[in-house]
């Protein structure tokens, strides 16, 4: 069941008991951080076999079941049958909420600071996400948002630094990468599955329309009428957006592959 957060006075990071790891009040607002894509981690790694590693533990396990639950019950929620429609049970409706509650969890394990913990959550949500794709309609902003958390997240703890602040991570103060070859290969397969599935279901949602004929479509019409109508702006607006979301496909763990080939080479 899913842990009940109405009860617990949440700590600064999402967590819920007092003694977990959250990030240091003076840099949560700062300007230096405001337009950073990952949080801010705890300075240490947590202790293992602490309290506040357990209650970390408990905490992030207790997300990703709920969040595993209501994918489950998502065609229940398309079909308007769920006999208890409350916000932790129901269903997931699109994407959208499911990446929603998974990059709120992405964010505490990123807070955590401990890389151990980072690496083995981290592979774990980036598979859940690739298994959760084709279940649900194309949501591109949602998407490329989420999946662009997690390419700088897996090209830091590659190169053990902070891709975005060149900080040493908490726990790999020298710099290096803390994954074994193991965890590295995993990572490739996963992320290379990601990238296959993000073509299909875009393909099939026709973001991925050819915007050529969209191109030639637009220059027939202003050859004929040389007017500027409204179809024609809704036409130059299909392109453009098909032809952002093609650049954001691209981009699908674009850092992450260039440390992968220098850690595997």
């Amino acid at each position: 069941m899913a842990m009940d957060t109405s009860s617990q006075d949440q700590a600064p990071g999402g967590f819920l008991h007092p003694t977990l790891p959250s990030p240091p009040s003076t840099t949560v607002n700062s300007p230096s951080t405001a337009r950073l894509i990952l949080p801010q981690p705890r300075s240490r790694p947590l202790k293992p076999g602490s309290s506040k590693e357990s209650d970390f533990l408990i905490y992030v396990e207790q997300k990703l079941l709920a969040i595993s639950r209501r994918y489950e019950n998502r065609l229940s929620a398309a079909l308007g049958e769920e006999e208890n429609p409350d916000i932790e049970g129901r269903g997931y409706k699109g994407i959208g909420e499911e990446l929603h509650d998974l990059e709120a969890v992405i964010d505490v394990v990123w807070i955590s600071g401990t890389p151990a913990l980072q690496i083995a959550f981290l592979l774990t949500i980036a598979l859940t996400v690739t298994t959760s794709l084709p279940s649900f309609p194309f949501a591109p902003r949602p998407t490329f948002q989420l999946l662009r958390k997690m390419d700088l997240a897996f090209a830091s703890l590659l190169r053990g630094s902070n891709i975005e602040t060149g900080e040493p991570l908490p726990g790999s103060e020298t710099g290096k990468s803390r994954l074994s070859t193991t965890e590295k290969v995993r990572m490739r397969g996963i992320v290379e599955r990601t990238r296959v599935a993000i073509v299909e279901v875009a393909g099939e949602d026709g973001s991925l329309a050819d915007v050529n004929t969209v191109s030639q479509v637009q220059t027939d019409i202003e050859e004929d009428f040389n007017v500027t109508t409204d179809d024609e702006m809704d036409n130059l607006e299909d392109e453009s957006s098909h032809r952002r979301w093609e650049m954001d496909i691209a981009r699908v763990y674009e850092r992450t592959i260039v440390e992968l080939g220098i850690a595997l080479d």
